[in-house]
């Protein structure tokens, strides 16, 4: 998988999510005892392994006293390994129909990992934009932002190869379901995740990342705080062509720049506790589209200018996201007020 070759670029976000991988990888495939701390395992995992230590306890509290507390160690074991597909006892025999669970159990316990890691996604943004807040103008002029978005990418690359995990896990879940012959699971499973992985790193940056909604986030927090009023230009105005990029592919990306409207369509004033359509779209303030929308359970035509779908008021999401952004607008506007009076003041002396 190519990534930045610097040190600096390595950031430790990124040796400790491979180092994620590996220790669930470990565990799932090679049959190996469980070494891996509770801390580190999916949640998933996490809480099958609270219920066999429980259903153990219960076990060893219905035994008579005097059994071998050994012993009981002993089953809970075993019990731990029925519930693992032992890999190494099985590259010369065909996976049974009774091990779709198993098989369906790992592949969740990647997408878990994936989803509790892709919330931490986020900070990526949060710094970029606190650096352009800071004075670096942009990516291409800062060598911080280029560190940062070097790590954005990187990011984005393990959440590729943990999916490519969870993918290739389903594909042979969906084959035994069918009643389809596997055989050399291990095997198979290898194969499988170095074709995706291979396919990915065959990909272009355009291919990677232009379409990737957290990377066009990421890229348009910075650009909001440097250029508040204007649309972000497309994407690919960012990421140069490479071999590999066709013409229709960039023909669709490079429609038209990407922009925030931060003020009600109703009100015409900045939003406040905003709300999303569903339906559309469009954001508006909330006692705003409270107030259009009367009586609340019919539907209702969008009041955003040129917009011909129709919504009830429950279509309209409360949006925390939107919400912090246009306080984030609202700060970085009541600076440069502040920075401008400040210029006029100098001038006036």
């Amino acid at each position: 998988m190519p990534h930045a070759t610097t040190s600096r670029r390595k950031l430790a976000t990124r040796r400790q999510n491979s180092e994620d991988i590996e220790d669930i990888r470990n565990t799932q495939l090679n049959g190996k005892k469980d070494d891996v701390s509770d801390e580190d395992r999916p949640r998933a995992a996490r809480n099958a392994k609270k219920e066999k230590k429980a259903n153990g306890k219960q076990k060893q509290r219905a035994e008579p006293e005097d059994q071998d507390e050994d012993a009981v160690a002993v089953d809970d074991e075993e019990d731990d390994e029925d519930d693992r597909i032992d890999v190494s006892n099985l590259p010369d025999e065909p996976l049974r129909r009774s091990d779709m669970h198993k098989l369906n159990g790992m592949t969740e316990d990647w997408r878990n990992m994936r989803a509790q890691i892709g919330q931490r996604g986020d900070i990526y943004k949060d710094v970029a934009a606190a650096m352009a807040e800071a004075g670096e103008e942009s990516v291409e002029t800062s060598e911080d932002l280029q560190e940062i978005d070097a790590a954005m990418k990187d990011f984005l690359d393990v959440d590729a190869e943990m999916e490519a995990h969870a993918t290739t896990l389903d594909e042979i879940y969906q084959q035994l379901a069918r009643g389809e012959r596997i055989d050399k699971p291990v095997e198979r499973y290898d194969n499988g995740l170095e074709e995706r992985k291979n396919n990915y790193a065959g990909k272009t940056t355009r291919q990677k990342y232009a379409r990737d909604e957290r990377y066009k986030l990421f890229r348009s927090s910075i650009w909001d705080v440097r250029h508040p009023d204007d649309p972000m230009p497309p994407i690919t105005e960012f990421i140069p062509k490479e071999d590999g990029d066709d013409d229709d592919d960039d023909d669709e990306l490079e429609t038209g720049g990407v922009t925030q409207n931060y003020k009600c369509p109703i009100t015409l004033t900045l939003l406040i506790n905003p709300v999303t359509s569903k339906v559309c779209g469009h954001s508006f303030s909330a006692d705003a589209i409270k107030a259009h929308c009367r009586p609340v359970s019919a539907q209702h035509k969008c009041p955003a200018a040129g917009c011909n779908k129709s919504f009830k008021l429950s279509d309209c999401i409360s949006d925390a996201k939107l919400d912090k952004k246009v306080k984030d607008y609202k700060r970085r506007q009541a600076a440069n007020a502040r920075d401008d009076d400040s210029d006029a003041e100098e001038v006036v002396d």
